[in-house]
């Protein structure tokens, strides 16, 4: 609004005052503000018709509620009201209603998924109940779900009598210019979108200054909700029974065969506690990887694809939505949507991310990026579990920018391999080494379902080898270090510089630490012991260490190096607590070398300057784990 000086002065100030639909307007109130808006100065007040204030109070009211009808009625019925018109629509277009976001909430307080406050119907109410709320041309039915800045609703468009998805930020006079530009971005890269598995927009606007678009409203569940009944499962060996323990119909058996015969038509119907068969989930990514393909030949990379994001209408289609974090790519390859956005931003989800979107390489985002995050997919559907889920999102981050996921077979042995190998290829660290397209990945899914060969077959030696130590780097470095040393002491050995009995003790202490490595990684697979085994594992480290000092020929300075190695391989975990106890075990067995090799004490001064680099190097360390940690708060918010 403008100044409320100006206001007092000019005809727009009755609008000021009818603008909160909440507020009673008195009969002398609407007197003197005709009295301004229409009348001359020297005409008196009676020469106003009573009717006319009546009318022009109406229409205002009609205003507030979008009614279009009766606006019209109004202004055939009564023309003299063209006098009020234009200052009326013209503030209410530029006059946001500041309290609708907090209406909104009261009147939708936070409920689960589909949960509606509202009788199903719509249309009326039960005495104490909230009323269906009316929004334009349309009626909010209930909350289908809310993110940070948005919410999503069921509602009715009136004027077409049909069912809708209305999606609006949530509390609009607090968003920001970006997350409004994002909302739009959304809006214009979904509506040129024609696709039978994409979610269509109708239209986008604004009621009141609140933003929103509609679009379809699909029934039916998200996949997330699907996923969550557990990992895949064979058709052959559980399609007699459904959780619930009821016998698997004969219909539904049939449906699970024409998924499996490749057909795009399947009308599978999912539901949520119910596991996926193979057939079924290579189906469903295949469906979704064709969109993403359309995307893709459209100029949009996703960015954010998810089970949350993917809907399952209900006839089993799997349809593909919001697009709050599109990148709308011109054809020459420019980014048109993206200036005001730095070069290092993370976008995206943490747990789909593909590792050039975690390492915040946006030049380096496109297709092969969201191949990632359909592979993401994939492997959950598969297994039952995320492949790079840490105890944070900053963890979560890491992990997906260095280490490779588990084996899926490991998790779940039934998993067909060409699947697995499908999965696999997906989520390759290197985007050259994905498949090409989105729709090669639609392709190969296919001739899995058509049990024909896939192009993602096995892998060389080298690439596998270079994948594990990825997965388990803790352990690769260590047995790394151990055939080294293994092979200098060889060397040595053959010079004659090491005896045949020294030789042979140290072989068997490298063996032994190699196994016991091995068995402490194997440790880490359980979240029980996972924190248990990872104190045990670097207090062993410095156990092997210290017993090779004593062992080892003088002088063993060159050896001592390690110690601190220990300590800086303990941050890796990203763990304050680790850091810290891996410099107090290092201390104490540096302390114990001293007491077994008292020569290696002498110039006494050497061994105080090596305790206080062990303390200043734990100390360090733990302080940037401890600012990496409270930085990946800001992830998890």
């Amino acid at each position: 609004m403008t100044d409320t000086q100006d206001m007092d002065e000019s005809p727009d100030n009755l609008i000021d005052t009818v603008r909160s639909p909440d507020a009673a307007l008195t009969e002398a109130e609407l007197d003197a503000a005709l009295t301004d808006a229409a009348a001359p100065a020297e005409a008196p007040l009676d020469e106003l018709e009573s009717q006319l204030i009546d009318v022009l109070d109406e229409y205002v009211s009609a205003v507030h509620r979008n009614d279009g009808v009766r606006q019209h009625e109004l202004l055939a019925a009564h023309p003299n009201l063209l006098d009020f018109v234009e200052p009326i629509e013209t503030l209410d277009r530029m006059t946001p209603d500041i309290e609708f976001a907090t209406t909104l909430l009261e009147a939708f307080p936070e409920l689960p998924a589909g949960e509606s406050p509202f009788p199903e119907d719509g249309t009326t109410a039960a005495e104490g109940s909230s009323p269906v709320r009316p929004f334009g041309r349309f009626e909010l039915l209930e909350e289908l779900g809310r993110g940070g800045m948005g919410v999503v609703f069921r509602a009715r468009q009136t004027d077409l009598n049909r069912i809708v998805a209305i999606k609006m930020i949530l509390v609009n006079r607090l968003a920001s210019q970006d997350h409004i530009r994002r909302f739009y971005q959304e809006a214009q890269a979904a509506g040129r979108l024609n696709h039978p598995n994409i979610v269509g927009i109708h239209e986008v606007g604004e009621v009141h200054g609140q933003h929103f678009f509609s679009m379809d409203c699909v029934d039916g569940v998200d996949l997330k909700d699907v996923l969550a009944a557990g990992p895949a499962r064979s058709a052959l060996k559980t399609r007699s029974t459904t959780p619930s323990g009821s016998v698997t119909s004969n219909s539904e058996s049939a449906l699970e065969n024409s998924a499996a015969s490749g057909s795009s038509t399947s009308t599978t119907k999912f539901r949520a506690g119910e596991r996926l068969t193979f057939e079924q989930t290579a189906r469903l990514i295949r469906d979704v990887a064709r969109a993403t393909d359309y995307l893709h030949d459209h100029g949009i990379i996703h960015r954010d694809l998810k089970p949350s994001n993917i809907l399952i209408d209900a006839s089993g289609q799997p349809r593909v939505t919001d697009f709050g974090l599109a990148r709308v790519v011109s054809p020459g390859g420019q980014q048109q949507n993206e200036h005001h956005t730095d070069s290092g931003t993370i976008v995206g989800t943490p747990n789909y991310m593909s590792p050039e979107q975690a390492a915040g390489r946006l030049d380096e985002v496109g297709p092969a990026s969201d191949i990632y995050s359909l592979g993401v997919i994939l492997y959950e559907a598969l297994t039952g579990q995320l492949p790079n889920k840490g105890s944070n999102a900053m963890e979560t981050l890491m992990r997906v920018i260095e280490s490779d996921p588990e084996v899926p077979r490991y998790l779940n042995r039934d998993i067909p391999r060409e699947l697995e190998s499908i999965c696999l290829r997906c989520l390759d660290k290197d985007p050259t080494q994905r498949y090409e397209s989105a729709d090669a990945l639609a392709e190969d899914l296919d001739r899995f379902l058509k049990g024909d060969p896939v192009v993602a077959g096995p892998r060389g030696f080298y690439h596998r080898l270079r994948r594990w130590m990825r997965r388990e780097p803790a352990l690769a470095s260590r047995w790394s270090a151990i055939v080294c040393g293994a092979a200098i002491l060889e060397v040595s050995y053959l010079a004659g510089e090491v005896a045949y009995g020294v030789r042979d003790m140290f072989f068997q202490l490298l063996a032994f630490w190699a196994v016991t490595a091995f068995m402490f990684q194997k440790l880490q697979r359980s979240e029980q012991l996972a924190t248990a085994s990872r104190f045990l594992w670097l207090a062993s480290d410095a156990v092997f260490l210290t017993k090779m000092l004593v062992l080892s020929a003088s002088p063993a300075g060159p050896l001592l190096v390690v110690y601190p190695l220990l300590i800086a391989a303990s941050g890796l975990f990203i763990q304050e607590s680790l850091v810290l106890f891996m410099t107090s075990v290092s201390l104490i067995s540096y302390a114990l070398f001293l007491y077994m090799r008292p020569i290696e004490a002498s110039p006494w001064h050497y061994p105080l300057i090596f305790s206080a680099i062990l303390v200043v190097i734990g100390v360090v360390i733990s302080h940037q784990v401890n600012r990496i940690r409270l930085l990946s708060r800001h992830f998890d918010t």
